[in-house]
């Protein structure tokens, strides 16, 4: 057996945040391309799934910080880049 498939902790740290990376990069793009000028169910899916995996991620990478502190803060640099993209949507026309 691989020393990675042995220390479990490590490997479900490392899969959630294989998810939560992938659903909040995927949510931030799907509220930068939903139009806002139409009100539908997908901007409100893609806001809570969104702040979903902002949380779930912020944690993750807490708790990676000091098993992986490169994969901690790769996923630190991409939370706080996707808020700040979408903390601009009300600015972008």
């Amino acid at each position: 057996m691989k020393p990675i498939a042995i220390d479990s902790p490590r490997s479900l740290l490392f899969a959630l945040f294989v998810i939560f990376e992938a659903l909040l990069v995927t949510s931030a793009v799907v509220l930068w391309c939903v139009d806002p000028r139409r009100m539908s169910g997908l901007d409100d899916a893609a806001g809570i799934a969104f702040w979903f995996s902002f949380v779930g991620l912020s944690i993750v990478c807490w708790l990676l910080r000091r098993v992986a502190p490169r994969l901690a803060t790769v996923g630190f640099i991409t939370v706080l880049a996707s808020f700040a993209a979408v903390a601009l949507l009300p600015a972008v026309p």
